[in-house]
């Protein structure tokens, strides 16, 4: 059964979010206006080396089994969600918007990890 999941960052969570739209999830990537206008119109492109290739693909979402969309930090809902990943960088989670947001994740008490480096 497929999952919704909702990352904080499209940078460090493509990776993440490519690998969850191969498995058949449903995503959602939380960025800035112009990121999530640009991912909702394209989807992402992820360039990965495949277990048993020597060459890498590039991967575009809309080729994908899982869906992908892209919104802002006020625009998330946690509540919509099966699983919440952390992938910013440490100095946006200062933004007044991302704060507000991390506050209402806490509060939902969904299921939350990290995959900061």
């Amino acid at each position: 059964m497929a999952k919704k999941i909702l990352i904080l960052g499209a940078s460090y969570g493509s990776l993440l979010s490519t690998k969850l739209l191969m498995a058949g999830h449903n995503v959602t990537l939380v960025c800035l206006p112009e990121e999530a206008e640009l991912i909702n119109s394209e989807g992402t492109f992820v360039r990965i080396t495949l277990r048993g290739e020597d060459e890498p693909r590039i991967l575009s979402s809309q080729d994908l089994p899982g869906s992908l969309d892209a919104c802002t930090p006020p625009q998330a809902d946690p509540e919509n969600y099966d699983l919440i990943a952390m992938a910013m960088q440490e100095p946006q989670y200062g933004a007044d918007t991302v704060r507000d947001l991390l506050g209402r994740i806490a509060a939902s008490q969904k299921p939350c990890l990290s995959i900061m480096n």
